[in-house]
């Protein structure tokens, strides 16, 4: 049984010359009171926001821990208001004529919700590009452009399943390696199914860049199994968009130049120095609001100043073995140079060897596992025909 074998490090330190605020939804199962938020609000999506003020050098850090993150939630109903909330109108995601005629042709003829949500996830799959950065966020841009990341193909997907009157949220949070390794995706609400999994951007990367991931610490799936299924290899942050920040965003008076704006919708957006309406545009897994009228001259910000720092790793034997592909790989490839340059037989062995560790643990986290039990295989034959040379 896998108990929580992800540990997710998370660190904000002001290290500006002012006092900012910072919202944060609370991890699940983490004390609030270890972190002692100014505030506490329960939000629609049932978790907890956190309010901090952070005086200059003061330091937020979370360490914690999660399991895998599972494709199907439990199947309780949804109140009226939970209901409304998850197909409610929004900038990013926006229900409207045009996408309720979008997602009526891309779903004619099917009458039930999953099928309709499964031909929208195929629609959005085969039609658009993955592009990192995009040009502009929000599903208004995507529809013009054709291309974006994985945030533009959740919204789109919550924009035309909720158009249809299907529960629908975009999730934000990380990979379980790596550092500031984001990530979004969506789950639906099926009334017999409740909650499951879609990932729209990760079903296009699998569809259209099949080579991508190949040397990942990720257990990678056929495209099409992204609907109702994920590796599990991800950490929830917060589940949803455009979350209301309480207490309210004040509004600022002028936008800092320091801050380069993130386009909405082909507008400028100054993150850190406005809200969307009132909310977050996402909590990945904070959002911060600055005093950009008392910067200091020449202060230049950068991502950690707007969003704070993570790292997440998996822990136990998974763990160790993902280590051990890097360091496996260092010496395989190191020796394998050298030994093309001066033939020696023993640095042969070595290098052989390594490339034989290597791939077991590949497959031994299930990572493409058909084709590094095929490159197994036949370095496994090499290695012992080196052996027999030694001997």
């Amino acid at each position: 049984m896998r108990k929580k074998p992800i540990v997710v490090d998370y660190l904000y330190k002001n290290s500006l010359d002012q006092t900012i605020e910072l919202w944060l939804p609370i991890p699940e199962g983490l004390d609030p009171s270890t972190l002692k938020p100014s505030q506490l609000h329960r939000l629609p999506t049932g978790e907890n926001l956190g309010y901090f003020i952070l005086h200059k050098n003061d330091t937020l850090h979370l360490r914690y821990t999660q399991e895998w993150y599972p494709a199907k939630g439990e199947t309780i109903p949804l109140s009226k208001e939970e209901e409304a909330y998850y197909l409610r109108d929004t900038v990013l995601s926006p229900v409207n004529e045009e996408t309720l005629d979008l997602a009526r042709n891309i779903t004619s003829g099917l009458n039930s919700k999953r099928d309709q949500a499964k031909a929208i996830f195929r629609y959005i799959v085969t039609n658009f590009k993955y592009k990192y950065p995009p040009k502009s966020r929000g599903v208004k841009s995507f529809l013009r452009f054709k291309n974006g990341d994985c945030a533009e193909f959740s919204f789109l997907f919550s924009s035309l399943c909720r158009s249809l009157g299907i529960p629908t949220r975009t999730l934000f949070g990380s990979w379980s390696f790596g550092k500031m390794n984001g990530h979004a995706w969506n789950e639906i609400y099926l009334e017999d199914e409740g909650w499951i999994a879609v990932d729209v951007s990760m079903a296009n990367l699998r569809k259209h860049n099949i080579l991508r991931f190949l040397y990942s610490d990720l257990r990678t799936m056929w495209w099409e199994k992204y609907f109702g299924k994920t590796e599990g290899q991800r950490v929830v942050f917060s589940r949803d968009s455009e979350i209301r920040l309480m207490p309210a965003y004040g509004a600022s008076q002028n936008r800092s130049i320091a801050i380069e704006p993130l386009q909405i919708n082909d507008s400028a957006f100054y993150w850190g120095q406005e809200s969307l309406e009132g909310t977050a545009p996402y909590l990945q897994p904070a959002y911060v609001k600055l005093d950009t009228q008392n910067l200091l001259p020449g202060t230049c910000l950068d991502v950690k100043n707007l969003l704070g720092f993570w790292k997440v790793k998996e822990t136990g034997w998974r763990g160790f073995l993902a280590q051990s592909k890097k360091y496996l790989a260092i010496i395989g490839l190191t020796t394998m140079g050298i030994t093309y340059i001066y033939g020696n037989g023993y640095l042969e062995f070595v290098f052989k060897f390594s490339f034989v560790a290597l791939f077991t643990c590949f497959v031994l986290r299930r990572e493409r596992v058909f084709l590094f039990s095929v490159f197994l295989v036949i370095m496994t034959l090499s290695l012992l025909s080196t052996i027999s040379e030694l001997l």
